[in-house]
């Protein structure tokens, strides 16, 4: 059964959202290491990261559960 494209628009947001967490994530240790702080803008941006993953995930998981899609590939 192939994808519908709602699956598909959501399924890319889920991972650009992992994507940059990841690169928050990279970017406050590269500075932690660099100049041993944390800025609070960094913080922010990871936060703000984390949180658009998960309305990205509950979303998806969401419609896949809608359409009767498995929610995790086995």
């Amino acid at each position: 059964m192939p994808q519908d494209e709602v699956s598909i628009a959501l399924g890319a947001r889920f991972k650009e959202t992992q994507v940059a967490i990841r690169d928050a994530r990279k970017a406050l240790a590269k500075r932690k290491a660099e100049f041993d702080d944390e800025p609070e803008w960094m913080a922010e941006q990871m936060a703000e990261a984390v949180a658009a993953f998960e309305v990205a995930a509950t979303e998806w998981t969401e419609h896949l559960e809608k359409t009767g899609r498995k929610v995790v590939r086995r």
